[in-house]
């Protein structure tokens, strides 16, 4: 892979990210194995923790919603009975519901800057 280029001074995140179509609703909840034994069921802007008060404009509306996926990341259509899950080699960040019918797995990120975050 190729070294990603910042020529323009922005960090960059890469992602791969898998569209589902033909009206796949996974109810904004997706599952994610943070230990490679179980799922986690987790639910997009949600956190028992917390509570969400973001604007559109806020950056951690996204990141917010990316969890650890050591092995698995899944999402499920109970209407149609269908599940949807992908399996990775090595653990990544991932996301999925964030866009509608979505799955996204971080890949690789490169920061210019500390943004004081734990990044």
């Amino acid at each position: 892979m190729s070294e990603i280029p910042v020529q323009d001074n922005i960090g960059k995140d890469v992602t791969v990210n898998w569209k589902f179509y033909d009206g796949f609703n996974a109810n904004k909840t997706f599952w994610t194995d943070s230990n490679g034994l179980e799922m986690q069921e987790r639910r997009v802007d949600f956190n028992p923790g917390f509570t969400w008060a973001h604007s559109e404009k806020d950056v951690n509306k996204i990141s917010g919603n990316f969890y650890p996926v050591d092995s698995a990341i899944a999402m499920r259509d109970n209407a149609k009975n269908l599940q949807v899950t992908v399996l990775n080699d090595r653990a990544q960040a991932g996301a999925a519901e964030v866009r509608n019918s979505t799955i996204e797995l971080m890949q690789h990120r490169r920061l210019l800057q500390d943004d004081n975050k734990g990044v």
